[in-house]
């Protein structure tokens, strides 16, 4: 029973002061604010059981339920990347750019679409020293084209107005494995600092439901899956 004034029971019909006589009856116990309330077992006999139990539901009103974050309509782009010794190619989302199949040595990468795209990128161009990118949006092109210079690195990152989508993708560097990432920005270097990219998938879906305390992204997200291709440069005898 409750035990403050600004706690109070509300019975079901037939019943009144609290008590549960039969398997199925309910109380509500409305409260103002926090406080306790007592909860026990008395025999209904001398030779009465004492083995019930008791279920707790907590009910909240409906203004104080949270309102579900909707997701942004998953924006319709694809990419362009300039590959040394083929040009520019289109590529579709959740395509390869090059990749285990045909690694080409990447100079650079556009966002293809509405310039109002939540999604913006930034690459990591070589020379000595390498240099990042400004980040751009959809219609700019990040990267050079003809100078020998491939990319070294790529990042992408959603804008705050894409709530409830993130990036997925993957990249693959010359003598390396194919690294994967998965969050509202991610991010991909060359190891050695010199391997250009040679491959690159890139997604916009739905963010996937995790566990509390589990990030993802460039900071926390464990971005290299289990081995599956290595590309090696040729060696200089062929």
């Amino acid at each position: 029973m409750p035990v403050s004034n600004e706690m109070s029971v509300i019975d079901m019909p037939g019943r009144d002061g609290g008590r549960l006589l039969a398997p199925g009856d309910c109380v509500v116990v409305r409260a103002e604010r926090a406080g306790e309330a007592k909860v026990g077992l008395r025999r209904g006999s001398a030779d009465g059981a004492l083995d019930a139990s008791f279920r707790l539901d907590v009910i909240v009103r409906c203004e104080e339920v949270p309102e579900a974050v909707v997701a942004a309509p998953t924006p319709s782009v694809s990419f362009l990347a300039h590959i040394a010794h083929v040009g520019d190619a289109s590529f579709g989302q959740n395509v390869w750019a090059g990749g285990p199949d045909a690694p080409g040595a990447i100079e650079g990468l556009q966002i293809v679409g509405d310039p109002d795209s939540p999604l913006e990128m930034q690459v990591l161009v070589g020379g000595r020293p390498a240099r990042w990118s400004d980040w751009s949006g959809a219609g700019v092109y990040a990267g050079t084209r003809g100078y020998g210079l491939p990319l070294l690195g790529v990042r992408l990152r959603l804008s705050p107005e894409a709530a409830g989508l993130e990036i997925s993708a993957e990249a693959l560097f010359l003598g390396a494995l194919v690294a994967s990432q998965r969050g509202r920005t991610v991010e991909f270097v060359s190891g050695s600092g010199v391997d250009p990219l040679v491959g690159v998938k890139i997604a916009i879906e739905k963010a996937a439901e995790r566990s509390p305390g589990v990030g993802v992204g460039m900071e926390a997200n464990a971005s290299n899956r289990e081995p599956r291709v290595r590309v090696f440069r040729a060696s200089a005898s062929r």
